[in-house]
């Protein structure tokens, strides 16, 4: 997966220090989707007067149960989670079309909770930002941003394709533009029928004027104008659960929530594991090489998966969804950073098995790439992108003082041949000045170990500065 991607192309500093990293993000990511379908659970019980404590340790309650019920159909293999997966596709599909039927057809005793259908002068009031609590462009977006980590789902899980080569690029891309059109047409259709704030009251009709009433919802004849005090519970802005309104069916998108969330966190829950694994294979890190073991025919890592369940359920006991969403968008930036710079390295080196077979692949995009992703960290939190920055170093230092006994043909072997190679050439249109000059010895010496005394001789004028060439003829 990214693991693999990331050392075989920078080597085991850049390796190891990111797969500890992305390993970890994908465990906490565990952790927002489980809490992501706590939550719903949880307001479906407070719905129906049915707590069992309160809302943040119902959350903690219900989040613990849902992932030790996760880790058991993931260590039950790949074929169970393939088969959960399968299932929980279909009604998330269903709830996706469920709710696009809905978004047709208005009812009157939705109006007062802010749905009317769709509506020009709603759509019109809600394309402008809107952003409250202190709340800014990139806070939201950090808190988003989780919803795309699922990209290297495929690669995290190469291992057990049939045909990752074929599979990846296809699914990946196919994954991207499916999910895309679907997160721009149901933002498009939310802010096109519901608007921003709603009572939920049935007399919030219009009484009076219209001078006095300047919303949208006023030319649909109702009087919002209360909200802007605070307290309402309905609208964009302050129901969680709008798209259930929406719907034809609510419960169904409440299952299509369930979906949603369950699919995420059982894809993070088995791609920890085996980045984890392939991680503590290669024996960067000491002490880390008790969880590279697997068990049955797919040698599974059982006890990665029961590290990865105890960080999530580390940060289950958070319970704050809007907390842990901007923890992992700074370490899955950081490993979407070098995975670009890895393949933009690996065409800086020209290394010979480095061939893209995708038609429209540039290096400067995959640069521009790794310093946009770069750049959003610190415009999301300047201090959690330079905590990040500096694990990442503090990593790479360390394996770089260690030096690993190991040898991938990285791109960074491949650069340094290349600029030896470029200066040495660049050498030769040099004119020799006193000021640079340095010795160049050709010490025919056979064996160089056969002639230790030569050897120390004209040591003795390079002194480590100048170039002393050993040759030897064979008979």
């Amino acid at each position: 997966g990214a693991y693999y991607l990331i050392s075989r192309s920078l080597g085991p500093e850049f390796g190891g220090s990111i797969g500890l990293i992305f390993a970890f993000a994908n465990a906490v990511a565990v952790a927002m989707y489980v809490v992501g379908f706590a939550e719903t659970v949880v307001e479906l019980l407070d719905s129906i007067d049915a707590l069992m404590t309160d809302e943040i340790n119902d959350i903690r309650i219900v989040g613990a149960l849902t992932v030790i019920l996760l880790l058991g159909i993931s260590v039950a293999g790949m074929e169970w989670e393939a088969k959960a997966q399968i299932v929980l596709l279909v009604i998330l599909l269903a709830a996706i079309c469920n709710y696009f039927i809905g978004s047709f057809i208005p009812m009157k005793s939705k109006e007062p909770k802010g749905f009317f259908g769709y509506n020009a002068a709603i759509m019109m009031e809600n394309m402008g930002p809107d952003f409250r609590d202190d709340e800014t462009f990139f806070s939201v977006f950090a808190i988003f941003f989780p919803a795309a980590t699922g990209i290297l789902a495929g690669a995290n899980i190469s291992g057990d394709l049939a045909d990752p080569q074929s599979a990846i690029p296809k699914g990946t891309l196919l994954a991207i533009l499916i999910t895309g059109v679907v997160y721009i047409a149901v933002a498009i259709s939310n802010g096109s029928c519901i608007v921003r704030d709603a009572t939920g009251d049935d007399n919030d009709t219009i009484v009076g004027p219209l001078e006095n009433c300047t919303d949208a919802a006023c030319t649909l004849g109702y009087d919002f104008s209360i909200c802007k005090e605070g307290g309402c519970k309905y609208g964009l802005q302050n129901d969680f659960q709008v798209m259930s309104l929406v719907s034809g069916f609510g419960p169904l998108i409440t299952a299509g929530i369930f979906s949603a969330t369950l699919s995420s966190a059982l894809a993070s829950l088995v791609s920890a594991p085996k980045v984890f694994q392939a991680l503590c294979k290669d024996k960067i890190y000491p002490g880390l090489h008790v969880f590279a073991k697997g068990y049955g025919k797919n040698k599974e890592p059982l006890r990665a998966y029961v590290l990865t369940f105890i960080i999530g359920l580390a940060f289950i006991l958070i319970a704050e969804l809007n907390i842990i969403a901007p923890i992992i968008s700074n370490f899955f930036l950081a490993s979407y950073a070098l995975i670009n710079f890895s393949v933009f390295h690996a065409s800086l080196a020209n290394s010979p098995g480095w061939r893209p077979s995708f038609k429209y692949y540039n290096k400067w995009v995959s640069l521009a790439g790794a310093v946009l992703c770069c750049v959003v960290m610190f415009v999301i939190n300047w201090w959690a992108a330079l905590f990040t920055n500096v694990i990442v170093l503090a990593l790479y230092i360390y394996v770089s003082y260690k030096k690993p006994d190991v040898n991938w043909g990285s791109s960074t072997q491949a650069l340094m041949y290349n600029q030896a190679l470029t200066h040495s050439l660049h050498l030769t249109a040099v004119e020799d000045h006193i000021k640079n000059f340095r010795p160049q010895c050709l010490v025919m010496s056979g064996y160089p170990n056969s002639r230790p005394a030569l050897m120390y001789l004209v040591h003795a004028f390079t002194k480590n500065v100048g170039l002393m060439v050993c040759g030897h003829c064979a008979n």
